[in-house]
């Protein structure tokens, strides 16, 4: 039978393949590589790509939230600028047309606030007295004008909510700036999406994924959670009417208030997912701390200047150990976010004490911060180092927000990429996009070079640019690519991507210069001419 595409140039069928001339798809799979093959199955009939560039297996993102990526870039997003005067411009604009009873938006940054953190005070000057919320672009917090906080019933006197804290200043009063859990309290009163929005939110994620090269992704919570409705049936819906073109593994959210009754629900949805095309429900997620910035990310030494914080588990590690152990049992993939090293070795430990199954996919996420005694257990516990590439450079956002907080021992510590690398762990890529960019060659290139892409808002300063983060920690070229395909799609039980070798899905991106042959310094100024999944085009620039 003769293939219904061939292309015809540089491809690399992985990360560390040498480049071939010529790869044939017939039926949405890989058939052939090599001019001398494909030509065999080459006829009238079939349509012959010359690629001006390279073809590399497309990119899958393993830790992404597209609804919330989706929906902010339906709403005030701040997140393609970088400054206060640039966030008063873009919320004074969407005040202006927006007839919504509450202004919802995302994307700050904390830096660009005195002291880095928001008022309500900057924001009521913005919003016309109606209630307003905008998430910050980790989400990890969110920024509040005084209308929200009297919707919210927040006085000076209401106390922190478990897992959360309602910022105040000198004198007890609330700021406007809610951490963790207490964001609830403002985002639970927030009109709910529609499912023909999230369906919506979701289509505009995956055209912009599909953009920088990405053909599959893990979703890192679905469920009722992030002030956001479920995922699940408009992922169902979506998979069904052939709507869905990328590849999607869900990872059902962990409620931590609830208990192990919940894995009921999970397997339910997960046989019900069996038989989907390109969505299936296999991992759960469980936030097992929050973020260094705001104090909440879980270190085994107290944060400078704090000497009596140590940040939160959210789950105490008996029970921790419990629930893995639950749902390993299961066959759950457990995808586990922990930021700083007590979270990292909780998460470790956990994993370590649950039934072993050799195909389980259990993974870290972002690992900010981890204990030299912890680097080599991933390799010898089979855990994935699912890491957040885009973090590790010294941008303002670090030098400013971040930093300040850390010990020297923990700066030394600091995104040790090279260093899981080096000890033999899985890596896997994810954006954790809309909390940075999602463009994949970004990531390569900051896992790379440790300093920020040029094109970056968020990082628009020389010292970012060219000041490495502990360099000694940086990826070859090789690694951090594939770590960005094969590892990533691994990671998100993809198993028909992340190579082009015969016999796997036609998933791939046309990029205009080959990363494993450009200079170090020009890797994100790459980009993408097209991506194809299942050998048909889902863009093309």
């Amino acid at each position: 039978m003769r293939a219904d595409t061939v292309f015809r140039g540089s491809i690399r069928a992985s990360a560390a393949a040498p480049a071939t001339d010529a790869l044939a798809v017939r039926d949405g799979t890989v058939v052939a590589l090599g001019a001398a093959h494909c030509a065999d199955l080459t006829g009238p009939a079939t349509r012959v790509v010359d690629v001006d560039g390279v073809v590399l297996p497309g990119f899958v993102d393993a830790h992404v939230h597209p609804a919330m990526g989706g929906l902010n870039r339906m709403h005030c997003d701040l997140d393609d600028v970088h400054g206060l005067d640039a966030y008063r411009a873009l919320i004074r604009d969407h005040v202006a047309t927006s007839t919504s009873e509450w202004i919802a938006g995302s994307g700050w940054y904390g830096d660009v606030f005195a002291g880095g953190f928001p008022t309500a005070t900057e924001l009521d000057s913005l919003t016309d007295g109606r209630p307003a919320c905008f998430m910050s672009h980790d989400g990890h917090g969110v920024w509040v004008n005084t209308a929200a906080l009297h919707r919210a019933g927040i006085t000076d006197g209401t106390p922190d909510p478990d897992g959360g804290r309602i910022v105040r200043d000198a004198s007890g009063s609330a700021t406007g700036m809610l951490v963790e859990s207490a964001a609830n309290l403002v985002t639970d009163l927030l009109p709910a999406p529609t499912q023909q929005q999230i369906e919506r939110a979701l289509l505009e994620a995956q055209a912009y994924l599909h953009s920088v090269g990405i053909v599959g992704w893990q979703d890192a919570g679905i469920g009722d959670c992030l002030g956001l409705p479920d995922t699940f049936e408009a992922y169902r819906g979506l998979d069904a009417s052939g709507a869905l073109t990328a590849r999607v593994t869900g990872d059902l959210w962990w409620q931590l208030d609830g208990d192990l009754s919940q894995i009921e629900g999970f397997v339910r949805r997960r046989e019900t997912t069996r038989d989907g095309r390109r969505f299936a429900a296999t991992g759960i997620k469980v936030m097992q701390d929050g973020v260094c910035e705001n104090l909440t990310a879980a270190v085994l030494e107290p944060y400078r200047g704090h000497p009596h914080q140590h940040g939160l588990s959210f789950l105490e590690p008996a029970w921790l150990n419990r629930v893995v152990a639950a749902l390993a049992a299961e066959d759950f993939d457990v995808h586990l976010h922990a930021v700083g090293d007590r979270a990292v070795r909780e998460a470790l430990d956990a994993i370590e004490s649950a039934p072993r199954h050799s195909d389980a996919r259990h993974q870290i996420a972002h690992i900010d911060l981890i204990d030299a005694a912890d680097i080599d257990r991933f390799k010898r516990l089979g855990i994935i180092a699912n890491v957040s590439p885009l973090w590790a450079r010294e941008d303002r956002v670090l030098v400013e927000t971040k930093l300040p907080y850390l010990t020297d021992e923990q700066r030394r510590r600091h995104f040790a990429f090279g260093s899981l690398e080096t000890a033999g762990a899985a890596l896997a890529f994810g954006s954790d996009w809309p909390v940075s960019s999602p463009d994949p060659l970004w990531a390569i290139h900051v896992a790379v070079n440790r300093t920020a892409p040029l094109a970056d808002p968020h990082a628009a300063d020389e010292h970012a640019q060219r000041v490495p983060l502990l360099p000694d920690e940086g990826l070859d070229i090789v690694t951090a690519l594939h770590a960005a395909t094969a590892g990533a799609a691994h990671a998100s039980r993809l198993d028909r991507n992340g190579t082009l070798e015969v016999g796997m899905a036609a998933d791939l991106v046309l990029l205009d210069r080959d990363p494993v042959t450009t200079a170090p310094a020009e890797l994100s100024t790459i980009r993408v001419h097209a991506t194809y999944v299942d050998g048909a085009p889902v863009f093309t620039a």
